[in-house]
């Protein structure tokens, strides 16, 4: 299939990389506002240069749209009334009126919509995430240091959506409610944030996310019953722990309720829980997520994101802006 990549950023970049290297895709072109970085990546990548969003519609039958929030709209659609596949960097766009209008495109014209939640193809998500059928809890803190990168949006769409995504994902329920903290610090929008999302069910997600740290982690722990999977996505590793099938703390209650180990916790866990560590496929992320677009682009499969997801997404993500604001935690804009 012949590919174009519209925004070759940093991460633009490396999806025109990545199409190069796929031998199934043809990169025949990539644009930018910037016509020196057009430039450079288009020889970098041994591809032409497109002038304008007009002129690349008739030469792809699919595209990357790597550009910024504020601009999936206007660089998305057109490929879309065009009937082309289109893959979108979340989130889907800068206002749910925006990713309405995208998603209602996509429908009218038949065209594919993916959106690029990077993490659903992170090899140590993918290792896990059909371990726990039945979440009850999940936890996931996404530290990051300053980078001055997306500054323009709030840090709950630059990076907690990530895991409000996931967290939407493994919970197959209604999000009931949300109750948010956090603040701007260096930008005019929320630099750090935490979050609890509740579901009718009874599950909940706690997500905090921080873009002016000094260290990196991105850690995510998942409950369920009687079992749960810790993942570190920075050391790409983790476990999970389930307690045996004939373990009952019936059995090992004392008469105030508390539970006895006589020979010792370690030899009582020992006997009662079993740790595995996963197994870890080292897959790089942006591949696999551009050649899951590109089978659903040639109809082999659902996008693995849909543009509904990812609106659903970006319904909880501003839903958790709305609780932040309502708290009045937020620099007053200019």
């Amino acid at each position: 299939m012949r590919i174009g990549v519209v925004g070759v950023g940093h991460l633009g970049s490396a999806h025109a990389r990545i199409w190069r290297e796929i031998p199934d895709a043809d990169l025949v072109g990539v644009f930018d506002t910037c016509q020196d970085r057009a430039e450079e990546i288009g020889n970098l990548n041994q591809c032409q240069v497109f002038q304008s969003i007009e002129s690349t519609i008739d030469q792809v039958d699919a595209v990357s749209i790597v550009t910024p929030t504020p601009f999936h709209l206007e660089t998305a659609l057109p490929f879309i009334q065009a009937a082309k596949s289109v893959l979108v960097e979340k989130p889907l766009a800068a206002t749910m009126q925006e990713a309405n209008v995208l998603c209602s495109a996509a429908d009218d014209s038949g065209a594919i919509l993916q959106v690029g939640h990077i993490e659903r193809f992170n090899p140590v998500i993918r290792a896990a995430i059909h371990l726990i059928s039945n979440p009850m809890f999940i936890e996931c803190d996404r530290i990051h240091p300053y980078s001055l990168r997306s500054t323009e949006i709030s840090v709950v769409n630059d990076l907690m959506i990530h895991d409000i995504d996931i967290a939407l994902h493994l919970i197959d329920d209604d999000l009931t409610s949300v109750d948010a903290h956090g603040c701007a610090v260096l930008s005019p929008n929320e630099d750090l944030a935490h979050a609890r999302l509740s579901f009718a069910r009874g599950a909940t997600a706690f997500v905090k996310t921080s873009r002016v740290a000094l260290n990196r982690a991105r850690k995510v722990r998942i409950f369920g019953p009687r079992q749960y999977v810790s993942l570190d996505l920075i050391q790409r590793e983790g476990f999970q722990v389930s307690l045996n099938s004939d373990y009952d703390p019936a059995r090992f209650l004392d008469s105030a309720g508390r539970i006895v180990a006589p020979d010792g916790v370690e030899d009582f866990l020992s006997q009662h829980l079993q740790q595995t560590p996963l197994e870890i496929d080292p897959v790089e992320p942006l591949r696999a997520e551009l050649e899951s677009f590109l089978a659903a682009a040639r109809g082999d499969r659902e996008p693995a994101v849909t543009g509904a997801q990812g609106r659903r997404a970006m319904e909880a993500a501003t839903q958790v802006i709305e609780s932040l604001r309502d708290r009045g935690n937020c620099l007053e804009k200019a």
